[in-house]
C-alpha cells in the first residue's frame, strides 16, 4: 500500500534534478553536459535544463564547457546534521573516545546499501583511499555496516541480502552471501562488529550500535585500528568496553533531547 501511495506523489523533476547533483563526486569534480547525462540517466536536453535551474540557483557553478557543485550545496547536508539530534552531541562523545582509546573513531548511518560518514575524528590516515564526512563505503565488509545490518528488521535484511553483489577489495572480503547473513545475525546477538582486513589490508574496524530511546539502531559508533594485534581478545578488551559506554552516552542523549517537555 505504501509503495503505491509513494508512487503516486512521485515527483519526477525532483528526483532527476538530484540526479544531476548526485553526479558530481570526489572523482567527478567537474563535469561535460555529456558526462551529466550519462551519469544521471538523463537525455542531453535534459541535463541541460536541469543544470542550467541548478545554475540558476546557485548549485551550480560554470567554466567553460564544464559545470560544478558549488558551496550552497552544503546547506542540503547541513539541513539534514541540524535536525537530527545525535550529530549534537556525537563531537564531543568522539573527541573524548580517541583521546581515551588513540584511534580514528567515526559515527556512521545506513544509506540504502552503503554506510555514510556524519562524523569523523581521525588519529591518522587510515585508508589509502580518504574517508571525511559524506563518503560512503559499502555496508558488508565494515564493521559499522554489519552493525547497521543487524539493527534492521528480518524483511529488510531479506531484502538486502537478496539483490547483494559483494565485490572483493582484498584477500579476506567475505563475498558469500549466507556467511555474510550468518556474521550479521551474529554480531546481533554479541552486540558488536569486527572486521580485519576486508576493506583494506591492515586495517580493523570495531563497531557497536547507538541505539534510541525504543531500543532502535540509529547509528553505529566505530574505531579504525592500523596496527597489529596478537588476538581479536587483546584488541577488544581496552577498546569494546570505551566504545558501548559512548554509544550508550550517545543514545541517552538523543533519548533526552527528544523528550517531550512537561
Amino acid at each position: 500500500m505504501m509503495e503505491k501511495e509513494g508512487s503516486r506523489y512521485h515527483v519526477a523533476a525532483l528526483a532527476k534534478g538530484l540526479a544531476v547533483i548526485q553526479a558530481f563526486g570526489k572523482d567527478a569534480q567537474a563535469l561535460t553536459l555529456t558526462q551529466v547525462a550519462a551519469s544521471s540517466g538523463l537525455t542531453r536536453p535534459g541535463a541541460r535544463r536541469y543544470l542550467l535551474t541548478l545554475r540558476d540557483l546557485g548549485f551550480v557553478g560554470s567554466a567553460g564547457r564544464e559545470f560544478h557543485l558549488t558551496p550552497k550545496c552544503l546547506a542540503l547536508g547541513y539541513a539534514y546534521l541540524s535536525s537530527v539530534p545525535l550529530w549534537h552531541f556525537a563531537q564531543p562523545v568522539l573527541e573524548q573516545l580517541v583521546e581515551d582509546i588513540g584511534e580514528t573513531c567515526s559515527v556512521t548511518v545506513l544509506d540504502g546499501t552503503e554506510v555514510v560518514f556524519v562524523q569523523r575524528i581521525p588519529r591518522q590516515r587510515m585508508l589509502s583511499f580518504g574517508v571525511t564526512t559524506g563518503s560512503r563505503l559499502p555496508a558488508y565488509c565494515t564493521s559499522m555496516g554489519r552493525t547497521l545490518l543487524a539493527g534492521l528488521p528480518p524483511t529488510q535484511l531479506d531484502a538486502y541480502f537478496a539483490t547483494l553483489q559483494p565485490t572483493r577489495f582484498t584477500a579476506k572480503t567475505q563475498l558469500d552471501r549466507r556467511t555474510l547473513r550468518k556474521i550479521v545475525e551474529r554480531d546481533r546477538k554479541r552486540g558488536y562488529s569486527i572486521v580485519c582486513e576486508e576493506l583494506e589490508e591492515r586495517l580493523t574496524g570495531v563497531s557497536v550500535a547507538v541505539r534510541d530511546a525504543r531500543g532502535a539502531t540509529i547509528a553505529a559508533l566505530n574505531a579504525s585500528v592500523l596496527r597489529p594485534f596478537r588476538s581479536e581478545a587483546a584488541l577488544l578488551r581496552p577498546i569494546l568496553p570505551r566504545l558501548l559506554r559512548a554509544a550508550e552516552k550517545l543514545g541517552t542523549s538523543v533519548a533526552t533531547r527528544a523528550a517531550p517537555r512537561a
